[in-house]
Formats: structure tokens, sequence, C-alpha cells
């Protein structure tokens, strides 16, 4: 099995046919089936179930199109590194798309005080990067809550509630609890279900999610169109005019963003990262 092989692969899957996927990579289709046809042979596995119009993974397919975007993307951030040695230091970070917002400002204040480190940026949801952490890919994440950090080492950056994300002329609102938000249809982020749930149903209120989604800023696409009312963390930003924003007063909704890192091995980057953040957020 092949690095070219696997990029080939990728692209097979994510145009959804072969003969697409070679218009992609400016190949002829004969060559690329022959590869994925080799890739089946060595590993002795069916990857593709092949349609007339379109192709659909096989299980097999599915795990090695998820374990080989990691590797590829390991092996991208490994020759980044080995070029940049003995040029520029780099600082491997993690944020989710929730917490971005708060690491970018920390990130250009640090970069002034130390020009000379360049940056490793992972976009990732908590889960993902605490595992990235442990296995020491990055350096430092800013992780939300829940999240079962181990032996990882952690400190607590601010508190954050819940808000309510809906378009202006749908739904009328001056202010947002759960029991005005709950008469509404809702669309929740998936990783806030649990916690969204518990709280409507701690108060007895009756409630309808028409949609759960994997990134909070897909609910707020969701929301748009006046779909429902999105429930996401509040440093998801919203720019979008014809879209409103209210906290949710109830403080059982609050979560915790949290600045987290691997002990193990740290770099000088990372303990003067480390020590510039914790200054600024402790003072």
């Amino acid at each position: 099995m092949e690095i070219k092989q696997l990029e080939y692969f990728r692209s097979v899957v994510e145009s959804g046919t072969i003969s697409a996927a070679a218009r992609k990579l400016n190949l002829s289709q004969p060559p690329l089936s022959f590869q994925m046809k080799k890739l089946e042979e060595e590993l002795g596995l069916l990857l593709f179930e092949r349609g007339r119009k379109e192709i659909h993974l096989t299980e097999a397919g599915r795990l090695l199109y998820q374990k080989s975007g990691d590797l590829l993307r390991r092996l991208e951030a490994l020759e980044f590194e080995v070029k940049a040695t003995g040029q520029h230091p780099i600082l491997r970070i993690g944020a989710t798309p929730t917490t971005i917002s708060l690491l970018i400002p920390m990130l250009k204040k640090f970069q002034k005080e130390h020009p000379h480190i360049h940056y490793e940026l992972w976009d990732e949801n908590s889960y993902r990067l605490n595992s990235l952490l442990k296995e020491e890919m990055i350096d430092v994440a800013l992780l939300r809550s829940p999240v079962f950090l181990e032996t990882l080492e952690s400190r607590l950056v601010q508190k954050e509630n819940m808000v309510a994300v809906f378009h202006k002329q749908s739904y009328l609102l001056e202010k947002a609890s759960l029991k005005e938000v709950s008469q509404y249809p809702l669309i929740v982020y998936r990783r806030y279900q649990n916690l969204i749930v518990s709280a409507l149903e701690k108060r007895h209120l009756k409630y309808q999610i028409i949609c759960l989604c994997d990134d909070g800023r897909d609910a707020i696409e969701f929301a748009k169109p006046g779909n429902g009312i999105a429930i996401v963390p509040a440093s998801l930003q919203v720019s979008d005019k014809e879209l409103q924003l209210l906290p949710l007063q109830e403080k059982d909704l609050e979560t915790e963003i949290l600045l987290a890192w691997n002990a193990k091995n740290l770099s000088l980057e990372t303990n003067l990262f480390l020590s510039y953040c914790v200054r600024k957020i402790y003072g």
C-alpha cells in the first residue's frame, strides 16, 4: 500500500465516481481503476460497492478512508516540521470551531513577543484534540467540556453559557429562556445534546429537536432560513444580519473552555506559550 494509492483512493471517495476522480487528478480512468483494484488485491478486501452511477464504500472502505485521512495529515505535518528544521521552531496548536475565536487573538499577541516561532493549527472537535494531545501529535489545545482528560494537564480559560440563534423575522423573541425556545423547533449541536435535553427535562418542558448537527456552524446554517432555533455555545461567531443571537438565561447550560496540554516532553515553545496564556488569563 503506497501513499499515492491512498491519495487516489480518497479522491475517488470524495468525487463519488472513478471517472470524476480521474478528471480531478488529470488522469485517464483505466490507470486509476487499476490502482483501486490493485489496492483491494493487496488488502484482500473489497473497498467499494460499485453502482451504476456512483460507488459506495464497504465497511473496510469506510475504515480506510477515516484512517488514511489521519495518516496523510500526519505525513504532511511531518514534512512541514522536517523542512522547518534549523529554521523555525514549530508550535502545534489545536482548537475547536467554538474556541478558535478565542485562540486567534491570544496567538496574535504571543506572536509579537516570539516572532521566530511558526505554527501548525489543527481544527478538530474536543474528543479528537484530546486524542492528538495524548499521542503527542499536537502540543497544546483549547478544548471545551465535557471531555475526559485523564493524564493531560489543563487550566480553565473561561466559563460560557449557551445562546439561541434564529432568523429575526421567523421568531420574535426579546429574551431567551428554555421555556420560551422549547415552544419552537430546536436545532441542537450533538455534542451538547445530553446537556440541553437534561436541562429541558429537569424543567418538565416539552420540546421537539428537528435537527442534530455534528458542528455548531452547521446548526447556525440550518437556522438561517427559519427552520428552527439553534442552541450553540456563545463563542460561535454569528455575523449574518438576518440572524439574532440571545443568551439563554439558564446557568446549568454552562460549559468550560480549557487550555490543555501533555506534560510529557514539553518543548521550549510550548512552555513559552503556556506561560504566556496563564499570565494573560490569570494576570
